[in-house]
């Protein structure tokens, strides 16, 4: 996060009733519409970006239905466990973790399961730091007249995506990735009056996720908000749209090819066959415990990583693209990486891009 964002949450905020707050919001409304890539409604949320997919199930579907479920990582198969919580009979598009679904795998699935009228999928699987071809499966969707909703929590602002360009119908976002504010708001962006269609239907079976009370009250909300991040988040889309948000989005790009290229330098291989620009998994060797990695990262030089997928379980490393990081945490990641490998056993070899061991 920024320390201008951060520092924001520090001035006084409006009274979420008053008049002030409304203008608030619609101002972010105007700049947040840019980085959906949509003239559709937007709805905001107190919550995590879970809690905006599960609004997205409860509104959108009724117990019983059917609806197709990518799942090529954790957060694929998230929306399964949401259509399990609600009674939605999920077709699940099982997608070997660290590859990209295939367009036409998804065609075929709709084919053979024509009551599935609704396919939840992701932007950027951020567990196997993988990339999706959402245009492609937007195209998908229409010829089978089909509804795409489309977790785009870590990828909003940091992968291309053309909201009403492409035809998606429904994006959820969230503030704690690209969009560079503390966590804790989330968003979902209705761009299609098929989805408010499908929304409008009786049988909706929630009180506080309701998109209609939401809707009626979209410039106050129903219930109170988050307001500090609100005025957090209205600083750094200020920020972001002054960059560029191509600016911002190849700035992210530029990053992720440079650690690929020095990690591969240090004898490492990519996890993913469709990497992308929000974080970057790395496979480490055999021999090597990802585990101690990401622990000895963090002790001795204070930089955090996550660990990769369950899949195979204790290999991949995430190293992270997006938000406020300068260029020194960037290469001292790998610098660290380069220092702990041999320790841990991995014969590889310092590389263009990777400092030296010195003491």
């Amino acid at each position: 996060v920024p320390w201008s964002v951060a520092l924001a949450g520090a001035r006084p905020f409006p009274h979420h009733r008053s008049q002030a707050f409304n203008e608030l919001l619609r101002s972010i409304d105007h700049k947040l519409k840019q980085v959906f890539r949509t003239e559709g409604t937007i709805l905001y949320f107190a919550a995590s970006g879970t809690g905006a997919m599960e609004a997205c199930m409860v509104n959108l579907m009724r117990p019983g239905e059917q609806a197709i479920v990518v799942a090529g990582g954790k957060f694929g198969e998230r929306w399964d466990e949401l259509a399990q919580a609600f009674g939605i009979e999920a077709h699940v598009l099982a997608v070997p973790w660290g590859e990209a679904v295939c367009p036409e795998g998804l065609a075929e699935l709709l084919a053979r399961h024509p009551q599935a009228r609704t396919v939840f999928t992701t932007l950027f699987e951020t567990s196997t730091a993988t990339a999706y071809d959402i245009e492609a499966l937007a195209q998908v969707c229409r010829s089978a007249g089909a509804l795409l909703v489309v977790d785009a929590i870590s990828g909003l602002g940091a992968v291309t995506l053309e909201t009403d360009a492409w035809g998606v119908d429904v994006v959820v976002g969230a503030s704690h990735k690209a969009l560079q504010t503390p966590p804790g708001l989330s968003f979902v962006a209705l761009s299609s009056e098929r989805a408010w269609q499908q929304v409008e239907r009786p049988g909706m079976t929630s009180y506080y996720w309701d998109f209609r009370r939401a809707k009626e009250k979209l410039f106050f909300t129903p219930y109170t908000p988050a307001v500090s991040l609100l005025v957090q988040l209205n600083e750094s889309l200020i920020g972001l749209l002054a960059e560029g948000l191509e600016c911002v989005r190849a700035r992210y790009e530029r990053y992720a090819r440079a650690t690929r290229a020095a990690a591969q330098a240090l004898g490492l291989e990519v996890f993913g066959r469709r990497p992308g620009a929000v974080c970057t998994a790395l496979q480490m060797p055999p021999n090597v415990d990802a585990t101690q990695v990401v622990k000895l990262l963090r002790e001795r030089y204070g930089i955090w990583v996550a660990g990769g997928p369950q899949r195979p379980k204790g290999q991949p490393i995430r190293i992270a693209h997006v938000g406020d990081i300068p260029p020194p945490g960037r290469t001292g990641t790998l610098g660290g990486l380069a220092l702990l490998l041999p320790e841990l056993g991995h014969a590889g070899r310092l590389g263009p891009g990777a400092p030296e061991s010195r003491p």
